[in-house]
């Protein structure tokens, strides 16, 4: 990790554990900024302790890109209500506020990453304290990933129940109604998965899941479009996409989509150390 990256984490974490050290003055607007209002968690006055860390996906060797966010949601193993329940990571660090001596587990979700929980964990009964979670790693949806390796549609049902599973716990039928389509591209060369997809569209937590997506505000009739064909779509449905992209309840890396599928395709990035492309040679005058 780099120092300014070390900076920024520092600086996350001193936001979400206000008053680390006993007689400093609390900020409430970093409070707020770090784990939300109190409310649910306790009185304004009681222990509070900030569980942070680093998300990434899969396909980032490096670094994240940099409108990299991903969706943070948190839940007590006795069933208490989390409040606030999810929070946006800063790029790729987070920092969420829980109730110390409970145990807790996150889940981080994004488009389009394969949901990834953590197992529960103790949080420690000292007053305000801050616990780093170790490093987490988001699978990209691709027909490479292990979970198509070979083609086991029961495998791939199993999965997706799961992902959805997690989609009505953290209320994030947005990102996983868009994922369904980037597990619909995956599946095109292995029919059994396939048709378990479909199955499942049919079944009445797929039909639930897509109404709660589109009571967010999610075109879900031009999801298919936009993971397959997003130049196509943004000709034909540019205002839709900017709408998407605009929306507030949407979660950012579906919106980062409709933005890419608004601004074309990148231009190539040319290989380190390759020589720079040559002018066409002009005919000489004569």
């Amino acid at each position: 990790m780099t120092s300014a990256r070390v900076v920024a984490l520092v600086a996350l974490v001193s936001l979400g554990s206000w008053g680390c050290r006993d007689g400093q003055p609390r900020d409430d607007a970093a409070a707020e900024q770090a784990g939300g209002s109190d409310a649910g968690n306790g009185s304004a006055d009681g222990p509070t302790a900030v569980l942070y860390g680093r998300v990434i996906g899969s396909d980032h060797p490096a670094a994240p890109p940099s409108d990299w966010q991903v969706r943070v949601s948190a839940e007590y193993e006795d069933g208490t209500d989390v409040a606030p329940r999810d929070r946006d990571s800063t790029a790729e660090l987070f920092a969420f506020k829980v109730v110390p001596g409970k145990r807790v587990r996150l889940y981080f979700e994004a488009v389009p990453y394969q949901a990834s929980i953590t197992e529960f964990m103790d949080v420690n009964d000292e007053r305000r304290y801050a616990s780093r979670v170790g490093d987490v790693v988001m699978d990209r949806i691709r027909w490479s990933m292990a979970l198509f390796a070979n083609g086991n549609g029961e495998a791939f049902g199993r999965n997706l129940e799961a992902q959805a599973e997690v989609a009505e716990k953290t209320g994030s039928a947005d990102i996983f109604r868009a994922n369904l389509e980037f597990y619909r591209k995956a599946s095109a060369k292995f029919p059994d998965c396939m048709r378990k997809l479909e199955a499942f569209e049919r079944t009445s937590r797929g039909r639930a899941l897509t109404r709660q997506a589109e009571a967010r505000g999610v075109p879900v009739s031009l999801l298919t479009a936009l993971v397959m064909a997003p130049a196509n779509l943004a000709i034909s449905e540019p205002e839709s996409l900017r709408a998407l992209a605009a929306n507030p309840r949407v979660a950012q890396s579906l919106r980062n989509e409709a933005r890419r599928a608004l601004q074309g395709p990148a231009a190539p990035v040319p290989a380190p150390g390759s020589a720079p492309a040559r002018p066409a040679a002009r005919t000489p005058r004569r």
